[in-house]
């Protein structure tokens, strides 16, 4: 295994918006939810923003419209919705910069706060040698609006991440990392070297301070 380790969120770093908000229309178009399902989304999404939400109270919305639906039929809907509706709001550069680092022979680790349903299927897409997301308890069949072990959201991304290192048959020399969110400061702060990609104006400001390169990725 290669002694570099990059690692990116995914929303908003690699992808052009958010994934949950993509998935929560998608389940609005299909008939699982209403439209005032989707204004609350957006709601939630100033929430995550501001970097004040309740993942408790976000988890149990997001599930609500698929209460009924089985561990598998959600899966497959996800699945549809990452082809049919993620995919295509990659960023150019996004796909460019993973090509480069595994010619490098660098391993690409994608750590979102996104359900795991969502972000294995599509990091899976980009050539990520492995993904995290927040993954949710399983009973009788359903997900739970329960996280099952340590949520990939704030300081819960570096310690899954440190985990899964610990894991891995030797440590790696350097770690870099990618994203957009103030959210993701505690990550910034455990790797080696940072790259801020549109950053909110929040991150923008700790990248003057800690002298973080600034990449502007669109299409």
């Amino acid at each position: 295994m290669a002694s570099h380790l990059a690692v990116f969120d995914l929303d908003e770093t690699l992808v052009a918006g958010d994934s949950m908000s993509r998935w929560h229309q998608y389940l609005a178009d299909k008939g699982f939810a209403d439209s005032s399902f989707v204004t609350r989304d957006i709601e939630y999404m100033h929430d995550y923003t501001a970097g004040t939400l309740n993942l408790d109270d976000y988890l149990a919305f997001s599930l609500s419209p698929l209460s009924t639906h089985s561990y598998k039929d959600v899966k497959t809907l996800a699945s549809h919705c990452v082809k049919s509706r993620m995919l295509q709001h990659v960023f150019p550069q996004a796909r460019e910069r993973i090509a480069e680092l595994k010619k490098e022979k660098a391993t690409v680790v994608i750590v979102s706060a996104s359900l795991s349903f969502l972000v294995i299927p599509l990091a899976k897409q980009l050539g990520a040698d492995f993904a995290m997301g927040i993954d949710l308890v399983v009973e009788n069949d359903h997900f739970q609006p329960v996280t099952d072990g340590i949520p990939t959201f704030r300081e819960g991304k570096v310690q899954r991440l440190a985990q899964w290192i610990a894991a891995q048959p030797h440590d790696f020399d350097h770690v870099s990392f990618y994203t957009d969110s103030i959210n993701d400061l505690p990550m910034c702060l455990f790797a080696d070297e940072v790259l801020v990609v549109n950053p909110c104006p929040q991150l923008f400001k700790k990248a003057g301070e800690y002298q973080w390169p600034v990449l502007r990725w669109g299409r």
